[in-house]
């Protein structure tokens, strides 16, 4: 099979190069968009076609691969060229065109999306050229973007039905689409594959003999990561007595309203931001902290939960998303209300009165599930098996 994996953007996320990794060892990967930055992949069934963000390279390329469609599929650059008339603007057609070009020209046997929202610019692909497509369902398109943009309802409704199969990230994704298509027969739940690099780097856990308590959160700065109430829940322990230390790692740079609640809380000192960090470097990261907290509105299943799982960190997790199949309270760390800033601080000081005889009960049945649910290889399978059902449709 040819498995065309798309996100827009080269790299993609941490779960989206995981899954190209993974199922290249099976089957020849394609992978099309704008490369973002540099990126090389090792394995010979991966094959990168761009779209070149300089406007006069693109314009050659482009111009290159009309150039082969014409001479081997004319019929199908007509239908491209029909398409993209469709477009409200010249960039948007010109847009449209150059991306499409390449997908077109190597024709995958499955066209995996990644973003829903990418459904009403694309499914002529499955209509005009009998490419199967194959959508991720995850949390920020699905919970909210039908909400804030009311066009994308209408589009899941209309467009849905046409999809050959649907990947959800959790059970709780899975029943939320549903409210747009009858899906739940071509929907597959399949949990994010873990690297077994941080299941390998699981340790027993013990309290950090330092009198400061650390605290990590990893993501970029959005509304829907609930960085606000985490700083909240920060003052909140720092007025009850506690020495605390709050990192956020994702990006150096906070919003401007978050930084003024910093200042205006007088946690200059207590809340620090550090920039996106490697695969090694994020592992050693955690390795210095206490407690892993993930404060979301909305979610999937937040991958940074279950990579502090695997190498045994506790967490703590909001019950947004599909972070209730994950996190089960005091069993495989502490799970809260969203929005809940004192349900975080009662969290902080269940742990600290938790013996390490129980914390390590909790960490070592969190590892346990991600081995047994989230295990890399056990996942790329079911992703396989997936595909090839698509295709028997």
């Amino acid at each position: 099979m040819k498995i065309a994996i798309f996100s827009g953007g080269i790299p993609s996320t941490t779960f989206v190069e995981h899954l190209i990794e993974g199922v290249s060892e099976y089957h020849e990967v394609l992978i099309f968009g704008t490369q973002n930055k540099s990126k090389t992949y090792g394995a010979k069934k991966i094959k990168i076609y761009r779209t070149p963000k300089s406007k006069l390279i693109n314009l050659f390329v482009s111009l290159a691969r009309v150039l082969r469609l014409l001479i081997v599929r004319p019929q199908d650059l007509m239908k491209l060229i029909k398409e993209a008339r469709f477009q409200k603007t010249n960039y948007h057609k010109w847009s449209l065109f150059t991306k499409c070009l390449p997908v077109i020209i190597y024709k995958p046997d499955i066209f995996h999306f990644q973003w829903a929202k990418d459904l009403p610019h694309f499914m002529f692909l499955k209509h005009e050229f009998d490419i199967p497509i194959v959508l991720s369902l995850r949390g920020a398109h699905i919970n909210y973007t039908p909400v804030v943009e009311p066009q994308y309802a209408n589009h899941y409704r209309k467009l849905f039905p046409f999809v050959d199969g649907f990947h959800a990230v959790s059970e709780a994704i899975k029943v939320e689409a549903s409210k747009y298509g009858d899906i739940l027969d071509k929907t597959e739940v399949i949990y994010s594959p873990i690297p077994q690099f941080f299941i390998d780097a699981f340790k027993p856990f013990s309290k950090k003999k330092s009198e400061k308590l650390h605290v990590v959160s990893v993501g970029r700065i959005h509304w829907k990561k609930g960085l606000n109430y985490a700083v909240d829940a920060v003052y909140r322990l720092k007025a009850r007595g506690f020495n605390i230390n709050y990192t956020v790692i994702g990006q150096a740079k906070p919003s401007e309203g978050l930084l003024f609640q910093i200042h205006d809380l007088n946690l200059t000192d207590n809340v620090t931001f550090i920039d996106n960090l490697g695969q090694d470097e994020l592992l050693d990261a955690l390795g210095h902290q206490d407690i892993l907290l993930l404060s979301s509105v909305e979610e999937g299943i937040a991958n940074v939960v279950l990579e502090a799982m695997a190498i045994g960190l506790p967490v703590i997790s909001t019950n947004c998303g599909g972070m209730a199949e994950v996190v089960k309270h005091k069993e495989t760390g502490w799970l809260v209300p969203i929005r809940n800033p004192k349900a975080i601080v009662e969290a902080v000081i269940d742990y600290k009165n938790t013996s390490d005889e129980d914390i390590n009960t909790i960490v070592g049945q969190a590892h346990e599930l991600v081995k047994k649910d989230f295990g890399y290889r056990k996942n790329i399978e079911k992703f396989i098996a997936f595909y090839k059902s698509v295709i028997k449709q």
